[in-house]
């Protein structure tokens, strides 16, 4: 397993301290090979540091070198990459199968996320010298009009390379799928597999709904997941029927999220970054998980993991989201409309329609146990899937 970070925090990493040690413990032999090791027991198998090139500099040498030596000593079946995106490395992990998990849009994307910076329309055109040069002129993207954003658009594209020229592109949800194949991933080496959760994220029944309406959002707070969107949406909710809204997360956009709850007359709680435990509490102690993300989110394990507690989802439709928000589990709204989300909530809001949406969201959960998860990924990983 190659990958950016060994560590007990970040959506990528929360996936591995998941799946590994399930691996693991059917007999398969596990090693990880990391640009950062931050907590080495973090998932549950042998972990070693290799620092490589960071995303935006060309390949290290070093880097490719070194996991060389160590592939060459484990002889793994197969080499699985986790949204490596140095491309020397890539080619130094040799086995007779390659495998690679798309977990976000950077391998095909200058800019990370698919946004444009001005403007915010998500991109919908394949990466190359002269799409992302073009809306670099007239959107901003990368470093704007310069011949460092042509210089890191080659950087990705050698990553792409590897990746479309690997056994297997696994995601998390169709809209990756299609924009790994707009990116000229061949449609037949595309699988789409729904992220698991692990058994503890499941509660044995939904927690009863809370005295005070509570709308929770959970997740790194940055202009790109809405929270400041969220405020506004409630903001518009009549002040006698307004929940209150807690943020579970840290970001670079939070202290607007707080001004703007103030000038909106909303109330605002703030908890931080939380542990798995403490999140799963806060699922239980929220009436409604609202994801008012803004860009093309590749799955939102957020919301099946509000489902798993029982918990109605209100969304935009963005990305991946529209999924697994089915069956009475929610409201998904039209991107970026706030009136909408207002509306959506207080539908949610409603006794008898959120006892409904609690008990769907609850039975859709379990869909994404991590038992059925793990034997569709050693079927991927050894060819027979």
């Amino acid at each position: 397993m190659l990958c950016e970070r060994v560590d007990n925090e970040g959506g990528t990493e929360s996936y591995m301290r998941a799946t590994l040690p399930a691996l693991a413990a059917v007999g398969d032999s596990v090693r990880v090979v990391a640009r950062s090791v931050a907590q080495p027991g973090a998932y549950g198998v042998e972990a070693i540091a290799v620092p490589w090139s960071d995303e935006h500099e060309q390949s290290s040498a070093t880097g490719a070198a070194a996991v060389e030596s160590i592939a060459r000593e484990f002889a793994p079946d197969v080499v699985v990459a986790h949204n490596v995106l140095d491309a020397g490395v890539l080619r130094a992990a040799a086995a007779p199968r390659r495998i690679y998990h798309l977990h976000d849009h950077r391998p095909f994307c200058p800019n990370g996320d698919r946004l444009y910076p001005q403007g915010g329309g998500i991109c919908n055109v394949p990466m190359s010298a002269f799409s992302c040069g073009f809306h670099s002129l007239i959107h901003g993207c990368a470093y704007g009009p310069r011949p460092h954003t042509l210089a890191l658009v080659g950087i990705r594209e050698r990553v792409a390379a590897w990746v479309r020229n690997a056994d297997a592109t696994i995601v998390f949800s169709s809209y990756m799928g299609a924009v790994a194949c707009r990116n000229d991933v061949s449609v037949g080496r595309v699988t789409t597999i729904a992220p698991p959760l692990e058994d503890s994220a499941y509660a044995a029944s939904p927690a009863q709904r809370p005295d005070i309406d509570t709308i929770l959002f959970a997740g790194r707070v940055m202009p790109s997941k809405g929270a400041r969107l969220l405020v506004r949406a409630v903001a518009r909710i009549d002040g006698s029927r307004r929940p209150r809204v807690v943020i579970a997360g840290e970001g670079p956009d939070l202290a607007a999220t707080a001004e703007e709850a103030r000038e909106g007359g909303v109330e605002l709680d703030t908890l931080g970054r939380l542990d798995a435990a403490a999140l799963r509490a806060a699922y239980d102690r929220a009436t409604i998980v609202a994801m008012p993300s803004t860009w093309g989110e590749p799955f939102g394990l957020v919301g099946i993991e509000a489902f798993a507690r029982g918990r109605p989802v209100v969304a935009y439709d963005s990305g991946g989201i529209e999924q697994w928000l089915i069956r009475g589990t929610g409201v998904l709204v039209p991107r970026g409309d706030e009136e909408g989300l207002a509306h959506a909530m207080l539908e949610l809001l409603d006794a008898q329609r959120w006892r409904d949406a609690s008990s769907l969201a609850f039975e859709a959960a379990g869909a994404y146990r991590l038992a059925d998860h793990v034997a569709r990924l050693r079927a991927i990983y050894s060819g027979a899937a």
